[in-house]
């Protein structure tokens, strides 16, 4: 199927009434994969092939061509997020990959390029607004976007291409994050970001050590 028509038929789909009936339009006209989720109202899904698993997708999300996608159960995710791979990206070095696992939250007017891929590891939440996640760019050989479990993002934070970090780490609003951070338990701030506080758990606010400048 052409990239437009598949993208003509989720405009299509997307505007049905009812979660059922645009559930089983998704599943009948572009095959997709989806058990027991619900799929909010204007919200365009126009991929190469997406597995939804009893997560909630609210109003007027976009996600479009030519990635896989793969949301897991319990995610839960606000409105107007954009996840976009361009026709350009069809190239075999692009990953072309989105992975949201279970029990993860992504708020609302987010902003992820998904060239290459982007992985959101179980429990994670995005919060806030307005982030960006890029996952290309000139000269960028490390394209992929790696978020651990369990960790937090404040609002309006940039994702580099090749940007990671580990298990249970939040990053403070505003945050431009340029590399990998293998550290768990830890908070990273700053533009470019950095590990401000180590042994951290940002559930309960509680520190051990603090990083000096």
């Amino acid at each position: 199927m052409s990239m437009k028509l598949r993208l003509m038929l989720a405009c299509v789909i997307s505007i049905v009434p009812g979660n059922f009936l645009r559930v089983q339009l998704y599943r009948l006209a572009l095959g997709y994969r989806i058990t027991g989720a619900s799929i909010g109202w204007r919200t365009v899904i126009a991929v190469k092939d997406c597995t939804l698993d009893r997560c909630l997708l609210g109003r007027n999300n976009l996600f479009y061509e030519p990635m896989s996608m793969r949301i897991g159960a319990g995610a839960n995710m606000g409105h107007r997020n954009q996840f976009i791979c361009g026709e350009w990206a069809k190239d075999d070095q692009y990953a072309r990959r989105l992975v949201i696992g279970a029990g993860c939250l992504v708020t609302s007017e987010h902003y992820f390029d998904v060239a290459g891929a982007f992985d959101l590891g179980d429990g994670s939440w995005i919060g806030g607004c307005r982030s960006q996640f890029w996952t290309h760019g000139p000269g960028a050989d490390d394209r992929d976007i790696s978020i651990g479990q369990r960790c937090y993002l404040g609002s309006g934070v940039m994702f580099a291409p090749g940007a990671a970090i580990g298990d249970n780490t939040i990053v403070a609003m505003g945050s431009v994050v340029t590399r990998t951070f293998a550290e768990r338990d830890v908070m990273v701030a700053g533009q470019p970001a950095r590990v401000v506080r180590t042994q951290y758990d940002w559930k309960t606010k509680q520190r051990v050590a603090l990083m000096t400048a």
